[in-house]
């Protein structure tokens, strides 16, 4: 069960520093990691904000939709119907690219394309076992207001918003501003001197290095 109290000062910890060291032995690494990384993924929303256009309805939640091998276990729970801005969070389990496709086809009922199921999301977290198909899926939110959030290397590189870092097991992250800005994602300032990186134009280099 997680810890709620945790939870908590992470969220407190994290508008003050954008890098938070890995704490006690009596858990995991990896748990407290995703615990840290769940805690990141809630606060974004404090500091981004969406065109008009993706949070018309006002009684409408927030959705974070995580597609592939999901690796963060229990540590969503604490997010689950937690209220930003008014609206509460909404967590959205999704399958990988290739299973959304072939359920797609499955169903002659529907002509619906995989990628506006993605559109569908705030934020977007790709798991690390979707780094095969990062390049389609990015490909296609290209433009799309949605917050897209990764763990591998090259993800900035390939189009992805935001990317997050171990450093000497410290939790951090990176920015790439310019996919933010394609989006018509506003990131605020506060949230940018937080981050590792900030990239303010389109980048360049090969994405699997």
């Amino acid at each position: 069960m997680i810890n709620k109290v945790y939870f908590t000062v992470v969220l407190v910890m994290i508008l003050g520093g954008a890098q938070i060291m890995l704490g006690a032995p009596s858990e995991s690494e990896t748990s407290r990691e995703y615990q840290i990384k769940a805690a990141f993924l809630f606060n974004f929303f404090k500091f981004i904000d969406w065109p008009e256009e993706k949070i018309t309805n006002r009684n409408e939640s927030f959705i974070i939709c995580i597609i592939g091998e999901d690796p963060f276990g229990k540590s969503l729970e604490p997010v689950k119907e937690k209220e930003v801005k008014g609206r509460k969070v909404v967590i959205k389990y999704l399958k990988d690219l290739k299973e959304l496709e072939i359920s797609d086809k499955k169903d002659k009922s529907e002509t619906k394309n995989t990628i506006e199921a993605l559109r569908k999301c705030h934020l977007l977290f790709i798991c690390s076992s979707e780094k095969r198909n990062l390049a389609t899926i990015i490909e296609g939110l290209k433009e799309a207001p949605v917050l897209t959030v990764g763990e591998t290397a090259g993800f900035l590189e390939s189009g992805g918003v935001i990317n997050f870092l171990m450093e000497d097991k410290k939790v951090c992250f990176e920015i790439n501003n310019f996919a933010a800005k394609q989006g018509k994602l506003k990131i605020r300032s506060k949230l940018l001197r937080l981050a590792r990186r900030v990239v303010e134009e389109e980048p360049s280099g090969d994405p699997k290095k």
